[in-house]
C-alpha cells in the first residue's frame, strides 16, 4: 500500500513521499511513477489502476513466457503445457492480485531474457539496446534488478557471437544504459536521507535458514510435500547435478548450441537466488517465500521443461514404435494437476474473503476502520499514529504515522533508544494512537510498554482494537 500512497502524492505534486510523510527511498520509483501517470492521464486512482496494470502485465508475462518456451523447446505439447503452467500458477495469482512491484519486475526480466536470446543469435545493436533498456527498467522497479547487470555482462562476454572487441564495447553500452537511471535515483536518495537505499538493519535469519526457505519455496511450486532441511538440500543438489550433466552431454554432442541457448537463463536463476539468500542473511526484510522468489518462476520453469524436452526427445528416438512419449506427456499432465489445484484453491480463498489483505471483507468490516470513517471529528487532532498506518490510510483516508519502533522491521536490532524515546516524548495532547488487535508487529512498542512511557487516555474500546489520545510524559 506504500506504493499507492507514493503514486497519489506524485500525481498531486507532493513528490516521492509515503503515507507517513517520509521520503520514498526503500524501493526504486518506476512502479509508483506508472500508477501516478495513469492517474494524471486517465483520472484513475492508483488503488484501482494497480489492478488494471497487473491484468495487462499478467497477459504480457504469459505471452513472453510462451515465446521463451518456444525458443528453447522442440516439443509443441511441452510448450503448450509450460504456458498453461504460467497461466495457472498459484505463485502468480498471489502477487498479481496485490499492488506489488513484482509483476512489473517479472515482465522486464522476461523482456531481458527474450531480447538477449535474439542478441545472442544476431549480435545486432538494436537487440542490445532493447535488452539493455529492459535491464534499466528492471533496476528502476526493484533494486535486486542489479543482478541483471552482472548476468547480462557475463552473458555478452561468454555467449555473445561478436568479436571480443565488439563484446567489450557492447558490455560498456549495456552497463551505462542499465546503471545510469538507477544510479541517479540512488544519488537522490543519498542527498535527501544520507543513505543509498534507505536505512537497513541486520537480518533475523541465518544463511542456512535462508537456504532452506528458498529450497522449500521452490520445491513447493512443483511437489505437494513437506521435507526437512537436509532432505530439501540433497534433493536440490542431486537434481541440479543430474540436470547439468544431461544438458552438458546433450550440448556437447550438438556443438554447445543448446547450452549457449539456456545458459543465460540458468545463470540468472542461480545469481538471483544467490543474491536473495545473501541479502536476506545480511539485511532485514520479508522472509524468503513466493513473493521474493517469483521472478525466477518462469526462468526455472523453462529449465525444468527443457529437462523434460530432452527426455521426451530421447524417448521418441529410441521408442518411436511404442506410445512411450504419449505416456510421458500424460505423466506431465498428471504432475501439473497439483499446481492447478493449488491455483483453484487460492482463487476460491480470494473469492470467499472478497479479496486479500486490506481489500478483503475482514478489513472492510473492521470496527476500528468503520469508527474512523464515521467520526470525522477525530481530524481535529494534531497527528495520528498506528500499528497499521497503511490500513488507516487506505481504508479511512487518514495520513498516519507509525507508532514508535522498538526494533527495526523483522530484525532483532534495536532502534536507537534515544531517538525512539525522543519521538515518544514529542507526542502532543491531541495526538491519537489507533491500535488494531489483529496486527502483531514485534518491532513496535506494545500498548503496555507505551503506557509506561506516555500519558494515554482511551477514547473508545472496539471489537477489533482501541483508540487513545497520547502525549509524552
Amino acid at each position: 500500500m506504500f506504493y499507492i500512497s507514493v503514486a497519489r502524492h506524485i500525481s498531486d505534486g507532493a513528490g516521492f513521499v509515503g503515507y507517513d510523510g517520509d521520503f520514498f527511498v526503500l524501493e526504486p520509483p518506476l512502479y509508483p511513477v506508472i500508477l501516478a501517470g495513469i492517474k494524471k492521464m486517465l483520472f484513475i486512482d492508483p488503488l484501482l489502476s494497480a489492478g488494471y496494470l497487473n491484468a495487462i502485465l499478467s497477459g504480457l508475462v504469459i505471452y513472453f513466457s510462451g515465446l521463451l518456451l518456444s525458443m528453447n523447446l522442440k516439443s509443441f505439447q511441452l510448450i503448450i503445457l509450460g504456458t498453461i503452467s504460467v497461466l495457472a500458477s498459484f505463485v502468480f495469482i498471489q502477487i498479481f492480485l496485490n499492488a506489488l512491484s513484482e509483476p512489473l519486475f517479472i515482465f522486464f526480466v522476461l523482456l531481458y531474457l527474450y531480447y538477449f536470446n535474439i542478441y545472442r543469435v544476431r549480435g545486432a545493436v538494436s537487440s542490445l539496446l532493447l535488452f539493455s533498456t529492459a535491464t534499466a527498467l528492471a533496476c528502476l522497479t526493484r533494486y535486486v534488478g542489479v543482478i541483471l547487470i552482472l548476468t547480462g555482462s557475463i552473458s555478452i562476454l561468454v555467449w555473445g557471437t561478436n568479436t571480443l572487441k565488439s563484446k567489450f564495447s557492447h558490455i560498456l553500452i549495456f552497463m551505462i544504459m542499465a546503471i545510469l537511471p538507477t544510479g541517479l535515483w540512488i544519488f537522490r536518495n543519498y542527498f535527501l536521507t544520507g543513505t543509498l537505499v534507505g536505512q537497513r538493519a541486520g537480518s533475523s535469519y541465518t544463511l542456512f535458514e535462508n537456504i532452506i526457505f528458498l529450497f522449500d519455496t521452490v520445491l513447493r511450486w512443483y511437489l505437494p510435500v513437506q521435507l526437512n532441511g537436509t532432505q530439501l538440500f540433497f534433493i536440490i543438489i542431486i537434481s541440479a547435478v543430474i540436470f547439468t550433466g544431461i544438458v552438458f552431454v546433450n550440448s556437447w554432442k550438438k556443438g554447445d548450441r543448446k547450452l549457449n541457448q539456456i545458459a543465460p537463463v540458468i545463470i540468472f536463476v542461480l545469481f538471483y537466488s544467490g543474491i536473495i539468500v545473501v541479502s536476506s542473511t545480511t539485511t532485514a526484510y520479508d522472509r524468503i517465500g513466493d513473493r521474493l522468489m517469483s521472478p525466477v518462476f518462469v526462468p526455472l520453469l523453462i529449465i525444468v521443461f527443457l529437462f523434460l524436452d530432452i527426455i521426451l526427445n530421447k524417448l521418441s528416438k529410441y521408442f518411436h514404435h511404442w506410445p512411450v512419449s504419449d505416456l510421458f506427456i500424460i505423466g506431465i499432465i498428471l504432475w501439473l494437476e497439483y499446481p492447478v489445484l493449488e491455483t483453484i484453491r487460492e482463487g476460491n480463498d480470494y473469492v470467499q474473503k472478497s479479496g486479500w489483505g486490506y481489500g478483503g471483507k475482514a478489513w472492510k468490516d473492521n470496527s476500528v476502520i468503520n469508527y474512523l470513517i464515521k467520526h470525522k471529528n477525530l481530524k481535529t487532532g494534531n497527528s495520528f499514529y498506528s500499528n497499521a498506518p497503511e490500513a488507516v490510510y487506505i481504508l479511512a483516508n487518514k495520513g498516519t504515522n507509525w507508532s514508535p519502533f522498538k526494533t527495526f522491521y523483522n530484525s532483532p536490532q534495536p532502534v536507537n533508544l534515544e531517538l525512539s524515546l525522543n519521538s515518544i516524548s514529542k507526542l502532543e495532547n491531541k495526538d491519537y494512537l489507533i491500535w488494531f488487535n489483529n496486527i502483531d508487529r514485534n518491532c513496535l512498542y506494545t500498548i503496555e510498554e507505551l503506557r509506561k512511557r506516555t500519558n494515554m487516555s482511551k477514547v473508545v474500546q472496539l471489537k477489533d482494537g482501541e483508540i487513545y489520545t497520547i502525549a509524552g510524559k
